[in-house]
């Protein structure tokens, strides 16, 4: 008799648990996804200080696969607790997420093309920059999504600005995918959460089914100092200024190229050319 190893049996029964349990459980679970750069990651770190909230990020799962087991969401609802994970990766598994996670809500920050854009050509680490490592791989999990975008395009043979476009492009695009699978999904600017910060997280906790808690507001007191994706520092407050501020200079070129891409999802959030760049101003 063929004796399965014992990772595989893990495996086994851990699928079996969250094919059975985990969709009654899903109901105190959401997700926070959205675009890479987009305020996600102090979205979590905010949404972590909530007494009611445990928050995990992707980068803190040692599973290449990381989504929360059924037996995880099991203690957090014997602990009274909501699971939060932010897991931008893997926003493109839409079966996976409808057949265990049919309760699920989603958060979706966006934020601005251009600050988004500007902080992705910027984010480099010891690997190499973020556009390298992983913009390319992104486009190519979205773009099944996507075959009437992608139809006439030759990623190999797009520049770093083409790259990240198309990232903020069709990743803002997605959420409407969700809602077409039936899960609740709320949509919100990251300039809002910036200028008017309780406003918008009241409207967030009341979309999720929460009390509101005044350790939104001062999340850096309340979570231990550690550095989430992107060098994010959970026990720091909110840098409006750097995070207004363009990290580097687009040529007109660039604009073009970025309003080629981008500018009808630009319109529908409102968005438009910043006036150093429009030659119409």
């Amino acid at each position: 008799m063929t004796v399965l190893p014992a990772s595989m049996k893990d495996a086994l029964r851990n699928l079996i648990t969250l094919r059975y349990f985990a969709p009654s459980l899903s109901e105190r679970l959401f997700f926070i996804f959205g675009c890479q750069r987009s305020g996600t990651t102090l979205l979590l770190s905010i949404l972590s200080a909530h007494p009611n909230i445990v928050g995990t990020d992707e980068t803190e799962f040692a599973s290449p696969y990381p989504f929360p087991s059924a037996q995880r969401l099991a203690l957090y609802r014997l602990r009274g607790k909501y699971a939060c994970f932010k897991m931008l990766e893997h926003s493109n598994k839409l079966d996976f997420l409808t057949t265990f996670y049919p309760n699920a809500k989603v958060l979706w920050p966006i934020r601005n093309p251009y600050s988004t854009l500007s902080s992705m050509l910027n984010l480099t680490n010891a690997k190499g920059s973020w556009i390298n490592r992983c913009a390319r791989l992104e486009l190519k999990r979205i773009r099944p999504f996507f075959p009437e975008v992608f139809a006439t395009l030759q990623i190999s043979d797009f520049s770093d600005i083409d790259n990240a476009s198309l990232n903020w492009d069709c990743k803002n695009q997605y959420p409407a995918l969700l809602q077409e699978q039936g899960f609740p999904v709320l949509v919100f600017q990251y300039e809002d959460l910036l200028a008017d910060q309780k406003n918008t997280l009241a409207r967030i906790v009341e979309f999720l089914g929460l009390d509101w808690s005044d350790d939104l507001l001062n999340f850096y007191q309340k979570n231990p100092g550690k550095s989430l994706a992107g060098g994010t520092r959970t026990n720091l407050p909110i840098n409006r200024d750097r995070a207004s501020q363009l990290q580097c200079h687009f040529s007109q070129a660039d604009v073009e190229r970025i309003q080629n891409i981008c500018e009808p999802v630009m319109k529908t959030y409102g968005y438009t050319m910043p006036e150093m760049y429009d030659r119409s101003s």
